[in-house]
C-alpha cells in the first residue's frame, strides 16, 4: 500500500517544489498509512508534511484523542497542528456540518501554512459508505475519488 500512495504521488505532485504537503491527520488507520508513505515520500524531495487534526469537540474525550495523533505524527517526524471546530453545533445535519467544518478548517490551515496540496485517507469501507450515502441521500456530492477538490 505505501508503495502505490508514493506512486500516486509521484504521477501528481511536483518533486521540485519547496511547498509542504498539508494532511487530515485523525490517527486512524487510513490517516496514518497516508502519513507513513507521505512521510517517506516528502523526505525523499526534501519536502515537509504538515499533519492536521481536527477536533469537532462533539465528544468529552476528543481534545485528548487530538493531542495523541499529534504526539503520533511529530513522533513520525511530521509538523503537527490541531484544529478545534468551535461555537455551537446544529441540532439538525451534525455529520454534514461537521464534515464542512472539518475541510474548512484543513483548507484555511493548508493555505496558511504555505500547502497547495491537502491529502485526506480512507478506506475502502469509508468509500463505499461515502458512494451509498452521497448516491441516495446527497447525489449532489458526488462520489469519493483520487484527487478531487476539496468542497471548500
Amino acid at each position: 500500500m505505501i508503495s502505490s500512495i508514493a506512486a500516486s504521488l509521484d504521477r501528481r505532485l511536483d518533486p521540485a517544489s519547496a511547498e509542504p504537503l498539508a494532511l487530515g491527520f485523525s490517527g486512524g488507520g487510513d490517516s496514518l498509512a497516508l502519513l507513513t508513505a507521505s512521510l517517506a515520500w516528502a523526505g525523499a524531495h526534501g519536502r515537509r508534511v504538515l499533519a492536521l487534526t481536527v477536533d469537532h469537540q462533539l465528544h468529552p474525550d476528543s481534545a485528548a484523542w487530538t493531542r495523541e495523533a499529534g504526539a503520533v505524527a511529530e513522533r513520525l517526524g511530521a509538523d503537527w497542528r490541531g484544529l478545534a471546530w468551535t461555537g455551537d453545533k446544529p441540532a439538525r445535519g451534525l455529520p454534514a456540518a461537521a464534515r464542512l467544518a472539518r475541510h474548512r478548517l484543513l483548507a484555511e490551515a493548508a493555505r496558511k501554512a504555505g500547502a497547495q496540496v491537502l491529502l485526506l485517507g480512507h478506506t475502502a469501507t469509508d468509500i463505499a459508505e461515502s458512494d451509498l450515502m452521497r448516491t441516495d441521500v446527497t447525489p449532489q456530492l458526488g462520489r469519493l475519488r483520487d484527487w478531487a477538490p476539496s468542497p471548500v
